[in-house]
């Protein structure tokens, strides 16, 4: 599927009026390219998502695991939902699913720790994704979205990295230098 595309402007245009910023803070009907742009991203990883831990939750070992892969599943068809349906107000293209291509095999080619690992990789990437999104958007309902979708990804990283820290497999990445105590001895 390719995406969507908008129409190539004849002609440079200038905003006249601040109406166009306050039709942005959610009276505004049009998408802007670069909020076209971030849905259609957005979407696409949490497509991604969705066949990854399609994968994950049918041959990972743990049932906890298991579970909070489900969860990260249901997580990103919520998003998938809401974000397709703005890209699908403006009748424009937006990505198909991938868990076509999940095979049906049950036998895990990783171990879970690395599985949670790769998982939580990605987690990061999405909020950073959020972020990127709720800083380009000028339509506020976007916005508000964004934010809470970003809300309930950091809590479902959390869980992760609790879920990890359970099962001693996070390990802690090399910290700076605590100079106050150095200065003490």
């Amino acid at each position: 599927m390719r995406p969507p595309v908008i129409p190539y402007p004849q002609k440079l245009e200038f905003v006249h009026k601040q109406s166009f910023i306050l039709e942005g803070l959610g009276r505004r009907e049009s998408l802007t390219g670069t909020e076209v742009t971030n849905l259609y991203a957005n979407v696409l990883t949490n497509r991604i998502g969705v066949a990854i831990t399609t994968a994950f939750s049918q041959v990972a070992k743990s049932k906890k695991v298991r579970k909070y892969f489900l969860r990260g599943k249901d997580v990103s068809l919520k998003h998938i939902k809401v974000l397709s349906s703005y890209l699908e107000m403006d009748s424009l293209a937006f990505p198909m699913g991938f868990e076509q291509e999940v095979t049906d095999s049950n036998e895990s080619p990783f171990s879970d720790k690395l599985m949670m690992f790769h998982f939580n990789l990605m987690i990061y990437a999405g909020v950073g994704n959020y972020g990127i999104a709720i800083s380009e958007s000028q339509k506020t309902d976007l916005v508000v979205d964004y934010s809470r979708f970003t809300v309930e990804v950091l809590k479902l990283s959390e869980d992760g990295a609790n879920l990890m820290i359970e099962n001693e497999w996070l390990e802690q990445p090399p910290l700076a230098a605590n100079r106050r105590d150095l200065a003490k001895n």
